[in-house]
């Protein structure tokens, strides 16, 4: 039965309840008026019949009251109309916003409102939302094909803490192992954020999604972009959607997985490329580097450019606090910046200790710590509240194993490892204890075949590791300590 019908009947009887309590009491004082008059109390029939008559009417009235029930709560679904109707938004021609805002549209549009235009692009790319139909009455309950054939993650349960000097790990079957067709240079991987799957994607333009469970890592799906060797893809929307972006072309891929359907979205006017980007822990903002300092923040629903953010220097990497409320942002130059996004200003800088030129940086799960990686192969790991207060923080520790450029560094989810790796130099991959800060030493050997390593994610349970590299793979671990995916 729908939610409105229930409605109906609970206030059917409602109905009823009151009005017979309150012809009840109507009838009791007719019948102590009576016979406050009459002393005769022989029973008379017709009075009986048009007491009752008074009291509780016809029974064909009740049957009117549920055909006027009927009635109303269908005149109710008829006039349903939006919440918020702003009558200036129909003012705005396309022409006069793109003007106000100095860009320009690909080709032509067909809308004359740029109200119109606007709910023309969101249905396009996130489609009509259930909350927007005005004649929905049932939830929809389905659920994502793909997901379906994944198991969803259980809670995370207490757990001894992680050993300091050695990792019990063991190598499994290559997570893209099925596959190998992503592109020689495999640049991104990431775990699903609530399901037992994961993407693979690289410079063929390909992007995979594959069922993670360390034995088969049944591919499940892969969509092909020609001629887009993909730079970065990530999960978007709750893990419904994958973007892809490309170092060498102004626009964007969007690939839906609930809908199945895919989307070219261009980058906003002015903006050539989109390198790569991090998305925010709350899921609603996504920020990457430009080519002359800038940093953009964009909408992950509509995929709109919300500010533009301006370094003095080449700006390298960029990464969200845990309140989604700020941007801490590194590059060739020695200060870290900390960026207050609703204000849209840097709010503090701090010098990063012996760093010439900072190319990739991570803020762990709990806030407690950041790491920034220098391109001349030095790892500094601070206390966050260090750098966000001080002008020259003082590292908790300098880590000096790698030779080469940092070009990834990646917290666990129980902010327990610090991975590094350099895409430079065969088998340059650390991982790095906290709160010890000792480096793993049986990890990598000096059998690990891992080539040049260049992405890297934890499985949000910390007990898979993945890792890609430039010879096509995308390689699997798992991490024995952590019981849960």
């Amino acid at each position: 039965m729908c939610n409105n019908s229930v409605s109906t009947l609970s206030s059917l009887h409602s109905y009823i309840k009151i009005h017979f309590l309150y012809n009840v009491l109507i009838f009791s004082i007719i019948i102590m008026a009576n016979l406050s008059k009459k002393k005769n109390n022989g029973y008379d029939s017709e009075e009986e019949s048009r007491l009752e008559r008074l009291v509780f009417g016809d029974a064909s009235e009740v049957i009117q009251h549920l055909a006027n029930y009927d009635d109303n709560d269908a005149k109710d679904k008829s006039e349903r109309t939006p919440a918020w109707i702003d009558e200036d938004d129909e003012k705005y021609t396309v022409a006069d916003a793109l003007k106000a805002q100095k860009r320009k549209l690909p080709g032509g549009r067909p809308e004359k409102t740029y109200t119109e235009l606007l709910q023309n692009k969101y249905k396009q790319i996130v489609g009509t939302p259930k909350w927007a139909e005005l004649d929905r009455f049932e939830e929809d309950v389905s659920s994502n094909e793909l997901l379906k054939h994944s198991c969803h993650i259980t809670k995370i349960k207490k757990r001894k803490l992680l050993p300091e000097t050695e990792i019990d790990l063991k190598v499994l079957k290559g997570l893209n192992f099925k596959t190998h067709n992503e592109g020689p240079l495999v640049t991104s991987i990431e775990f699903h954020p609530s399901s037992t799957v994961a993407l693979v994607a690289g410079t063929a333009g390909i992007v995979s999604i594959f069922q993670v469970d360390g034995t088969e890592n049944n591919k499940l799906h892969s969509m092909l972009y020609k001629r887009f060797p993909i730079t970065k893809a990530k999960f978007l929307n709750d893990g419904n959607q994958i973007l892809c972006s490309s170092q060498y072309f102004s626009h964007c891929h969007l690939y839906d997985l609930i809908s199945g359907a895919t989307h070219k979205i261009p980058l906003p006017h002015g903006i050539k490329s989109m390198k790569n980007f991090v998305v925010s822990p709350d899921g609603k903002t996504y920020a990457s580097c430009g080519r002359f300092g800038e940093i953009y923040l964009f909408d992950s629903s509509s995929k709109e450019l919300i500010t533009t953010l301006k370094m003095n220097y080449k700006c390298n990497a960029v990464t969200f606090t845990q309140d989604s409320n700020k941007l801490i942002t590194n590059g060739n130059g020695n200060e870290i910046h900390i960026w207050d996004i609703a204000s849209r200003r840097c709010i503090h800088r701090a010098i990063d200790d012996g760093c010439l030129s900072c190319s990739t940086i991570d803020l762990s799960p709990n806030g407690q710590f950041f790491a920034t990686g220098s391109k001349q192969g030095v790892v500094n790991l601070y206390k966050t509240s260090d750098v966000m207060e001080q002008k020259v923080p003082v590292p908790l520790k300098i880590v000096q194993n790698l030779v080469t450029d940092i070009t990834a560094l990646k917290f666990n989810p129980t902010t327990e490892i610090l991975a590094i790796a350099s895409k430079e130099k065969e088998n340059a991959f650390k991982m790095l204890h906290i709160p010890s800060f000792t480096v793993f030493s049986n990890f990598p050997t000096i059998e690990t075949k891992m080539s040049n390593p260049i992405a890297i994610d934890f499985s949000p349970g910390s007990a898979y590791l993945g890792v890609t590299n430039n010879t096509f793979n995308a390689f699997l671990y798992r991490l024995k300590h952590y019981e849960n995916y």
